[in-house]
């Protein structure tokens, strides 16, 4: 064997054995039925009932993008308050909702839109178009999973279990880390939905992962969402009064209506 063969043989092992790469399964060991892995997604989804954040707020779409400071409150099942600030500290607007109304005050122009909360009226006001109960499932890092009639179950070589589901004309993948089954993604085709992407997670509990960075993509507007929280804290007592705000003295009162009217 000439040298150089000798020399290519020895590359060519070197690639092979570079290769290989040991999951890591965690305390479970390998899970080969799809059902154990949505059955934990959706016991963690109820060990988690609220959250109270600042953070900030970037997006990208095609009418333009930019960044904001952000303090929030959210609480099972649509209640959820959001106030919103330039880099300055200046107030770029205040919304809520508590699943049934929503609010929206604009002090630029001192207004205060309110109606019901619908996704169509509470897509005027926010980045994707979302109800309450879904915008609040999506701040909490809990997107809604579909009950499939079919379930596939893959391990992809980074460590990753990809779960397929579908039901009907409906597909959704869920990735989850296989060491201890965190949320990576959610992607939902056949109907209109945000796809979600966990950018970073928190253990706040024993087998508790949650996200605490989150990645939003709406693909019938193009428009991205990126939501870093600066200090969560998870199933607090919540101030039911935020999701119910009256307009500020003085304020012009807007009420829009779910035709298009105002």
């Amino acid at each position: 064997m000439t040298p150089r063969r000798f020399f290519r043989l020895l590359l060519a092992c070197f690639t092979l054995t570079g290769c290989a790469h040991r999951i890591d399964y965690g305390p479970r060991g390998p899970i080969h039925d799809p059902h154990v892995i949505l059955d934990v997604l959706q016991e963690r989804y109820a060990r988690v009932q609220s959250l109270r954040s600042e953070g900030r707020l970037s997006v990208e779409s095609p009418e333009g993008s930019g960044s904001l400071r952000i303090a929030l409150e959210v609480a099972k099942p649509g209640c959820a308050y959001l106030e919103t600030a330039d880099f300055l500290g200046n107030p770029r607007g205040t919304f809520a909702t508590d699943g049934e109304e929503f609010v929206f005050f604009e002090p630029g122009e001192n207004v205060f839109y309110a109606g019901s909360a619908s996704a169509r009226l509470l897509g005027r006001f926010l980045p994707v178009e979302l109800g309450p109960e879904e915008l609040v499932a999506l701040l909490l890092g809990q997107p809604p999973l579909l009950e499939g009639d079919e379930v596939r179950l893959e391990v992809e070589p980074e460590g990753v279990y990809r779960l397929d589901l579908r039901r009907g004309s409906i597909r959704q993948r869920v990735r989850v880390g296989t060491r201890d089954l965190r949320l990576i993604s959610v992607e939902t085709r056949g109907r209109p939905a945000v796809d979600v992407r966990a950018l970073e997670h928190r253990i706040v509990e024993p087998d508790l992962p949650l996200p605490a960075a989150l990645e939003l993509h709406e693909r019938r507007s193009g428009t991205t969402v990126r939501i870093r929280l600066g200090d969560p804290a998870w199933n607090v007592e919540t101030d039911d009064s935020l999701f119910r705000l009256r307009p500020p003295p003085g304020a012009r009162v807007e009420r829009l209506e779910e035709e298009g009217g105002s």
